[in-house]
């Protein structure tokens, strides 16, 4: 027997049959009779190349049998009924393939597929959005598939936000940090509230998880590990988004930011096989000396000149450096997968552990899956998907005193000769810095049982039950040091420890059920849902301070205590109905409308009603259709609305216990709370086209949408005559949102020898205040405010237009924009003396346009060197470590008093220093890939193996802040010698990611990769 043969297919290994006999004599699940039935095998190759293709999905119409082809691209379907049966075979990137065989009982029928690359899939099977799984070609609104293996065969992918991170024109990652263990926060579409967060909602397996980019200890920034990293991304077989009302109105009051839906790894009918990812790289900061650039102080000995001091650089020539270093990367991933057409399973074990550019900074992880799929009878399947994570995080910028790099870009050469020991460094010298033990560790479970139930053809029933359970453990320690108060922290060195502990729960049950009947040219789809979800979150905190000796490090160690328990229960009902009318399979027409009813909503509030309706018409498909060049032409339009629901008490009347009269308990006035609080409530109207051309070498789809999100819950002032102080969340807001997104893929050459394939994204998103109710003015962050008729979140400051200063550096006179120059133009404003001038529209603090372009070359079928570029840009940010270098009195502008606009900024307005265009084009994946040759694979026992060298972050191509020299946006019109900011693509992780402190920014890196097929 050869292994190329398809009618003599190498039988599986001792072991593995050894393995599978084991698996079914269990007998938990018996296997039904094949009465007048024959067999299906095959191999799928692309026709171009001649590969074999794996994980492509095989099924035989009409009767619920099918599987996954195998790492030699072959499948093998077993008890197929005898007669004439059409096998169906779909693959991400290919256009799909039917053939039609004869079965007869007893028999093998051996059939060959070659699968044709195609940009634009219609027939692609989509399980987001709708009552169950439906061809891409019926849905109205626009949904991106992302295919992870397909993507972590070419990409250098560490975490599961850079696997979907740009990848689908709508959809940024503002990155948090550049600690390992840390992540990015989502955002589709824009911002769309102004109090209520901007996160979608993420789906495993069917059951709501934990995905919340912002737990762990606090740092520098704002809390950064991500949840959803906590999944490997070998386990995912794909992931699939949604991005507006539109689309998500099956989901209901909290969907309006968008869905994402991760799909895991199946099992496949075969004898069991083994896949191992090994990972191996490092990861480093570009260039920190050059960067960070010299401070200044007065020379002792030369008055009026200075010296300056590169602290980088001087602990390195004393030999003391360097203090960033090249951290090591490592991840191992084991796979199985097999078995029968009664027993299909998946299994997965993984261990990572990743260390950064500092060796106290490091995320360990390990992590266990298991998937079963069972047929119970012939209309009766369930899935079994369970997972357990473990991660241990140890981060790195607990506060500024103890950060490397805010003690970096904070240094002064002062603190060099005052007699310290702080070595030019802000707060300590280096070796002080990991005595402080941030720690942000979990161990998760993850269970979901899918119950699919078809008693008739034409009707089918989903059940999915699942929980996500997270238990939690942060802390921040810093023992007792020997120098007591007298050490570089004072009274915290006499000893500290922050503990939080506890669980984040996520039940979900959802059910759907549709019908499918077909009158003449026409068909029918009603189907109904239902959906109940819950989420607690359970936490108890505790801190002790002054330890009586450094070996102590528990709270109750402590001399002083405090201690603190917080409970927080949410739970949410829904229930859908929706219909969908399909003609000649080409043109659909979908309505529906969702009821839901949540424990947020104010008393008053009965429930949110939800409607949607969307259509869809394949032109191409006509047989008026003329036009050769273009393969495929597909309108598409919808219209919904989904929800945001406010926080678990914010319609609640709260008080907060007190000491009262006498030394007994009390209560004082907390939060007035609203008992007519709703949720917000996102409308969307989207439309598009899907094209190919030139024999679906080429496809383009674009979309256009406009969004008004009504009822915005917005922070209103309480009268003192209330009892209570503060503000009262009320819906009085709405803000109107609008972009345009295009996705371009295609294969520009197509051969044996050499390929070329091009996947390009760009998509434009901006919004508007329309109404802020009764209110002016809400101030969002650090000079960034909400105002009617501009952005969310835009940047209003003082602008200068002239302004002179005398000899010794004193402002002698200052003229700013007094406000009446348009928005979005070079000031126009009449000038007034600046301590008169109002604050001014400076910029949106939001991305406005993103732009991602990838370029695959392969060579002989099995050599592929990828590339790609990102970015965004259309705002600007506030980054206030430029600011504070000024503020500390270390820049040549401030010692030497000779710039004007310095000296009126920092008398007026010192944040205004730290703002620049944040637009920019980084280079961000490079990576080389090779197949292994059979032959060589076979050697070490492979049935197929790969081996890729990757990079990320390798260069910033552009930036639109060219120094301080901006007058384009009149930001600052003089240059400002020595000030640049490291990385314009920092962002804080907040709701709203306006402004940031100083954090590490994105690090570099080069990972080694080799996966293997047994």
């Amino acid at each position: 027997m050869t292994r190329d043969n398809p009618r003599n297919p190498r039988p599986a290994p001792r072991g593995r049959r050894r393995a599978l006999a084991w698996i079914l004599a269990l007998g938990l699940f018996p296997i039904p009779a094949a009465a007048q039935s024959g067999s299906i095998q095959g191999q799928v190759t692309d026709a171009a190349t001649g590969r074999a293709l794996a994980s492509a999905q095989v099924s035989v119409r009409g009767t619920g049998i099918g599987g996954l082809t195998n790492a030699d691209g072959r499948f093998l379907l077993l008890n197929v009924p005898a007669g004439e049966q059409t096998v169906e075979l779909l693959l991400l990137g290919y256009a799909s393939q039917q053939q039609t065989v004869v079965v007869r009982s007893g028999e093998t029928i051996v059939t060959q597929f070659r699968l044709s690359a195609s940009a634009l899939e219609l027939d692609e099977i989509i399980v987001t959005g709708t009552a169950g799984g439906t061809q891409r070609r019926a849905i109205g609104n626009v949904v991106t598939a992302v295919n992870s293996d397909e993507v972590l065969s070419r990409s250098p992918i560490a975490s599961v936000d850079q696997l979907i991170a740009q990848r689908t024109p709508g959809l940024v990652m503002l990155p948090g940090t550049g600690q390992v263990g840390t992540g990015t926060a989502p955002v589709i579409r824009g911002v769309a509230s102004v109090t209520q967060g901007n996160d979608p909602i993420i789906y495993i397996d069917g059951v709501r998880m934990d995905s919340d980019p912002r737990r762990g200890p606090g740092q520098r920034g704002g809390a950064n590990i991500n949840r959803l990293n906590d999944i490997h991304p070998a386990d995912i077989e794909s992931i699939e988004i949604i991005k507006g009302p539109a689309a998500a109105t099956l989901y209901g009051t909290e969907a309006s930011n968008g869905v994402i839906q991760i799909i895991t790894k199946r099992g496949r009918t075969g004898a069991p096989q083994f896949d191992l990812t090994a990972r191996v790289g490092t990861n480093w900061l570009w260039d920190p000396a050059g960067r960070v650039g010299l401070r200044y102080m007065p020379d002792p000995d030369r008055p009026g000149e200075l010296v300056g001091l590169n602290v980088y650089e001087n602990e390195e020539q004393t030999g003391l450096g360097p203090i960033f270093q090249n951290g090591l990367t490592q991840s191992y991933n084991l796979s199985m997968r097999g078995g029968t057409d009664a027993v299909r399973y998946f299994g997965a074990i993984s261990r990572d552990n990743d260390v950064g550019v500092v060796d106290w900074n490091w995320n360990k992880r390990f992590a266990v899956r298991a998937n079963v799929e069972a047929l119970l009878t012939q209309s009766l399947t369930v899935n079994i998907n369970s997972s357990f994570i473990s991660t241990q995080t140890r981060l790195a910028q607990g506060s500024i005193d103890t950060d490397p790099f805010s003690n970096l870009i904070w240094s002064n050469p002062r603190t060099l000769v005052d007699g310290s020991g702080r070595r030019g460094w802000r707060a300590a010298p280096p070796e002080e810095w990991s005595k402080v033990e941030d720690r942000g560790d979990s161990d998760r479970t993850t269970t979901s049982v899918e119950l699919r139930f078809q008693p008739v053809e034409w009707s089918s029933h989903r059940l999915v039950a699942g929980i996500d359970n997270n238990n939690e453990l942060a802390f921040t320690v810093l023992p007792q040091q020997p120098e007591g108060a007298a050490h570089f922290y004072g009274q915290r060195a006499l000893g500290e420890k922050e503990v939080s502990r506890g669980t984040r729960r996520f039940l979900t049950l959802d059910y759907s059920g549709s019908a499918n009947r077909t009158w003449g040219d026409y068909t029918f789809t009603p189907s109904v849902g239902f959906q109940y979800y819950k989420t607690e979150s359970s936490f108890i905190t505790a801190e002790g301070t002054q330890f009586p000796a450094i070996p102590v490090t528990t709270i109750s160690g402590g001399a002083v205590r405090t201690g603190d328990e917080t409970f927080a229960e949410e739970a949410m009902v829904g229930f859908y109905v929706q219909q969908q009318v399909g003609w000649n399979n080409r043109a659909f027409l979908t309505g529906a409308v969702r009821m839901d009813s949540h424990s947020a909503f104010g008393s008053e509030i009965d429930a949110a009603y939800y409607p949607k309706l969307s259509g869809t018409w394949v032109v191409s498909e006509e047989d008026f259709w003329s036009f050769d060049f273009i393969s495929q032409f597909r309108l598409r339009g919808a219209w919904g609305a989904a929800g945001r629901q406010p926080g678990t008490f914010a319609a609640s009347r709260l008080y907060a216990p007190t000491i009262g009269f006498g030394d007994n308990p009390a209560l004082t006035p907390d939060s007035y709370g609203n008992p007519e609080l709703q949720p917000e409530r996102g409308e969307e109207l989207e439309l598009g086209f899907d094209a190919s051309f030139f024999d679906d070498r080429l496809s383009l789809e674009f979309t256009r949408f406009d969004r008004a999100t009504k009822d915005a819950i917005i922070n209103r002032p309480l009268p003192p005559s209330s009892g209570f102080t503060g503000s009262q969340l009320v819906n009085i807001g709405r803000i109107d949102a609008w972009g345009n997104e295009v996705a371009v893929n295609a294969r520009l050459v197509q051969g044996p020898r050499f390929s070329w394939d091009l996947d390009t994204q760009f998509a434009t998103a901006r919004n508007r205040i329309a109404d802020l109710g009764d209110l002016e003015t809400i101030f969002a962050g650090t000079q960034s405010q909400h105002r009617e008729g501009y952005s969310v979140a835009d940047i209003f400051m003082l602008r200068v237009l002239e302004a002179e200063i005398d000899a010794s550096g004193a402002v002698v006179r200052a003229l700013c924009d007094g406000g009446t120059g348009p928005q979005g133009v070079d000031p126009g404003g009449a000038p007034v003396p600046c301590s008169e001038a109002p604050q001014v529209w400076l910029g949106r603090s939001q991305p406005t346009w993103q732009l991602g372009v990838g370029n695959t070359f392969t060579l002989f079928g099995n050599l592929r060197l990828y590339a790609r570029v990102e970015g965004n840009g259309g705002h600007i940010q506030n980054n206030t470590e430029i600011r504070a270098t000024h503020n500390q009195s270390t820049t040549e502008a401030v010692l030497l008093r000779n710039n004007p606009l310095v000296q009126v900024y920092r008398s007026l307005e010192n944040d205004r220093m730290g703002v620049y265009e944040a637009g920019f084009l980084r280079l961000r994946e490079v990576s080389l890939s090779y197949d292994l040759p059979a032959g060589l694979a076979g050697r070490i026992g492979a049935d197929r193996g790969m081996v890729s060298v990757g990079m990320r972050n390798l260069a910033m191509l552009w930036t639109a802040e060219e120094g301080w020299d901006t007058p384009r946006s009149g930001l600052v019109t003089e240059k400002i010698a020595g000030m640049h900011v490291w990385d314009p693509e920092v962002r804080a992780t907040g709701a709203n990611s306006v402004g940031y402190q100083t954090v590490l920014p994105p690090t570099a890196s080069v990972t080694m990769t080799l996966r293997l097929s047994f």
